[in-house]
């Protein structure tokens, strides 16, 4: 178990092998990660421990919540959260504007620039 602190990271993707993925470089890299393959989990977390949470990552496209209903939905809990959203289908400007994130990108991603992207907000 994670000890919480206002450092920890949330990760969301309903894919597992890129929650598994991302959590071990984060890891690695002196990043506290909460990984969720399930939208709906982490917002019930988030919802009890929005306090202790300084950064979240999403993915785009899940089910049976979208990383943008996710997104909103947090924002309802927390204005100030900082959010990266990602995805690895192509999204046109018009929607990256109504996603109300920080940080977008796309996946693949080159570990180390998921690190460096990571550390701008929890460095």
């Amino acid at each position: 178990m994670i000890t919480l602190n206002r450092s920890l990271v949330m990760l969301v993707d309903d894919e597992i092998d890129i929650v598994g993925l991302f959590t071990e470089i984060l890891t690695l890299n002196g990043i506290n990660v909460r990984p969720f393959t399930n939208a709906e989990d982490a917002l019930r977390e988030f919802e009890q421990n929005h306090s202790y949470y300084k950064l979240v990552i999403s993915d785009v496209r899940m089910s049976p919540m979208s990383g943008i209903e996710f997104i909103k939905k947090l924002r309802e809990i927390d204005a100030n959260i900082k959010v990266i959203l990602m995805t690895a289908f192509e999204i046109e400007g018009s929607q990256l504007r109504e996603m109300n994130t920080d940080e977008f990108f796309n996946k693949p991603i080159g570990m180390k620039n998921l690190v460096q992207i990571v550390k701008k907000y929890v460095g």
